[in-house]
């Protein structure tokens, strides 16, 4: 008896399948909706099974979140200045945006996955989220007022204004791919 009540310990949750069924979780042993179970090699386990063993993976605390979003609102700020100076340039801002912008995500998520290595390995089931907005908000300080502005006047270098927000776009993306692997 003292077996069946040290792996119901295993699955923490009150998971209770939603019809009868004969199938029945590896680890807690009780009763598992088909619809609800996840193969393992070891067998059939229950949705909160599987969550807890996930989260054993990750082990970034608030800090190491704090230091993302601080890392990546400043080089955010530096890459949108960056690709404000490259949108300038003209007609070609569309040819070097498409080269500039992902250099950029490259080495803002370099220099993430530095720090949180010297902090100690941390990692975080949503590091990458927090990076991600903490760049997109510090660029937009040098992106959006002036298109804002251009649009406002009816300009029609409003259509040129918008290259940098392509480049953020392309910044973001490779942010986020970087910090996802």
């Amino acid at each position: 008896m003292e077996t069946i009540t040290a792996q119901v310990q295993d699955c923490p949750g009150n998971y209770v399948a939603a019809r009868p069924s004969t199938l029945r979780c590896a680890k807690c042993d009780r009763p598992l909706d088909v619809r609800d179970a996840r193969h393992t090699p070891t067998g059939y386990v229950c949705p909160y099974y599987v969550k807890s063993r996930v989260a054993t993976f990750y082990n970034a605390g608030l800090h190491h979140y704090l230091a993302t979003a601080l890392i990546a609102v400043i080089a955010g700020a530096l890459a949108g200045f960056l690709l404000r100076l490259v949108g300038n340039i003209g007609f070609f801002a569309i040819i070097l945006t498409v080269f500039v912008a992902p250099l950029a995500g490259s080495l803002i998520a370099e220099a993430i996955q530095r720090a949180l290595r010297i902090m100690g390995k941390a990692r975080g089931q949503h590091i990458w989220l927090v990076a991600a907005i903490g760049t997109a908000l510090g660029a937009a300080a040098f992106i959006v007022p002036p298109i804002i502005l251009l649009l406002l006047i009816g300009s029609p270098a409003a259509l040129f204004a918008l290259i940098p927000a392509l480049g953020l776009v392309l910044t973001i993306s490779t942010l986020v791919a970087r910090l996802r692997i």
